[in-house]
């Protein structure tokens, strides 16, 4: 009877922290209840502990770490190894070239809005980033579902053969129509078929660990956004645009056949595969696919995985356009082009550094998702009182602000996919990380334009009320972050009540 006492009491004491407590911290702190799975005998019924535990991270395991950890529902994870980290590096090899071009993107524009487009209206020219854009992000669709099921290998290859085709195809374009299909259609769509396996794997490998590893890949990208814009600048000018985008292909074929035969999903985390009956058509079977490779049942019926979703629209559309525009306000205010190239080269040097800082805070001392409340309130926030009165008033000025902007940035990149992941089963993540990315793509297609339109004629002006409008989208997505972590607390605290009524 003391024995069971006491495991009732322990459970009790954590209800009633369950309230305040981070959704992303909160565990049981008996050691034998995490270090084993005995039964906690509890009236007459059986309580499973390790069912009790929620998501954890390193917050109270300082002493003692055990590297091999069960989730709530009761996957295992290395939580490192050299298996486990060569798949880390072969999604960072994989999103180094593709998303590196995404953050490349202001510098892109900025050269082809003076040279092959400069007769193009700038809402003509914004059309093609924000195509390539909404298909980078919302193509993960299809190898989300595919992924979860079948594993990374054939997306990986789709992928890889669409967006070396699509760099090698810019190198020859010249007409807005043909960026669109080139630049947004092969390589946009080529790179989104990626994202889902890149990232899914991490999850397969990694559990308290996961926000860190997954920080270590997707700076991959953030690394490619500080040496493609350097290079690209001065390659311009030495070798011209066609040439410097053949290179390019070559940097994304080298680097993404590398990650095809280091990434590996782990099997026994696929999820299970709906029997059809032999008379399905392949036609039949592909339109059954595309149906069921967006979660509908989760937006509607789970409301912190909907407000994720909304949070990540609008903190990934506004940091997108910034990233799109920054370069171009540079150049309108009077500083010279090459200085405007280096701000998108100090923005994604320090989101680096931001990355590593904030993930390692989420992991080990706040939260994910109070990390991800706090970064995106200040990218708000830091446009409002830096960017948008001393903007103009020299590059020193914007300097400091990239910086900072940038400190921020990297962490909202590295912690949206695993936020998603904290409340979703590990065998459902691709899914539904491709669903909520989904969103985020359709959403890039209607706020780039319109942050075309608001800039208009480029005026300084406009890009005031430019910077006000992403500042606003990104203070929003807070309070939606904020949301989907109260939805998440009382659902977990729910549940646990549920567990010792029983």
């Amino acid at each position: 009877m003391g024995t069971n006492s006491t495991a009732s009491r322990v459970i009790e004491e954590q209800l009633a922290q369950v309230g305040a407590s981070n959704v992303d911290t909160f565990e049981l702190k008996d050691a034998s209840q995490q270090k084993t799975r005995k039964k906690v005998i509890q009236s007459e019924s059986v309580v499973d502990a390790i069912e009790l535990e929620p998501v954890k991270s390193f917050d109270d395991d300082r002493d003692s770490y055990d590297y091999t950890n069960y989730d709530d529902d009761g996957f295992t994870y290395a939580e490192g190894g050299i298996a486990a980290w060569f798949v880390v590096f072969g999604s960072f090899l994989g999103i180094l070239p593709t998303w590196g071009l995404y953050f490349s993107a202001g510098v892109i524009q900025t050269y082809v809005a003076s040279h092959q487009l400069k007769d193009a209206s700038t809402s003509s020219v914004s059309w093609i980033f924000s195509v390539s854009s909404c298909l980078l992000l919302g193509t993960s669709v299809f190898s989300g579902m595919y992924f979860d099921r079948y594993g990374a290998r054939k997306p990986l290859v789709i992928g890889t053969i669409m967006t070396i085709g699509g760099v090698l195809a810019v190198a020859q374009c010249t007409k807005v129509w043909q960026f669109v299909l080139a630049l947004s259609v092969c390589v946009g769509t080529g790179s989104g078929v990626t994202s889902s396996p890149l990232l899914g794997c991490i999850c397969h490998h990694f559990y308290k660990r996961r926000a860190f590893a997954t920080a270590v890949a997707i700076n991959g990208g953030s690394i490619g956004g500080v040496i493609f814009p350097v290079f690209m600048e001065k390659s311009f000018k030495s070798l011209g645009f066609a040439w410097t985008m053949r290179i390019m292909a070559l940097i994304c074929g080298v680097c993404l056949t590398l990650s095809i035969f280091l990434i590996k999903e782990d099997p026994a985390k696929r999820a299970p595969i709906e029997p059809k009956g032999d008379d399905v058509s392949f036609v039949k079977n592909l339109l059954l696919n595309i149906r069921d490779s967006v979660d509908y049942n989760s937006l509607i019926s789970d409301k912190k995985y909907l407000f994720c979703v909304i949070a990540s629209c609008l903190a990934e559309v506004s940091t997108g356009a910034v990233l799109t525009y920054i370069t171009s306000y540079c150049t309108t205010v009077g500083y010279t082009e090459n200085t405007a190239f280096m701000m998108v080269t100090v923005l994604n040097t320090l989101s680096i550094v931001g990355g590593y800082i904030f993930s390692f805070l989420a992991d080990k001392v706040m939260g994910r998702f109070n990390v991800m409340i706090v970064i995106t309130f200040m990218l708000g926030f830091v446009p409002l009182i830096f960017w948008l009165p001393f903007g103009s008033k020299g590059p020193s000025v914007m300097y400091g602000f990239s910086a900072i902007y940038g400190l921020f940035y990297g962490s909202l990149l590295n912690l949206a996919p695993v936020c998603c992941g904290q409340i979703s089963r590990t065998d459902e993540f691709g899914k539904r990380y491709a669903t909520m990315y989904c969103f985020v793509g359709l959403s890039f297609l209607v706020a780039i334009p319109v942050s075309g339109v608001i800039i208009g004629n480029g005026s300084l002006n406009n890009y005031n009320n430019f910077i006000v409008y992403a500042s606003v989208l990104t203070m929003f997505s807070s309070a939606m972050y904020a949301m989907s972590k109260g939805f998440a607390v009382k659902k977990k605290s729910q549940q646990l009540s549920e567990k010792c009524s029983q």
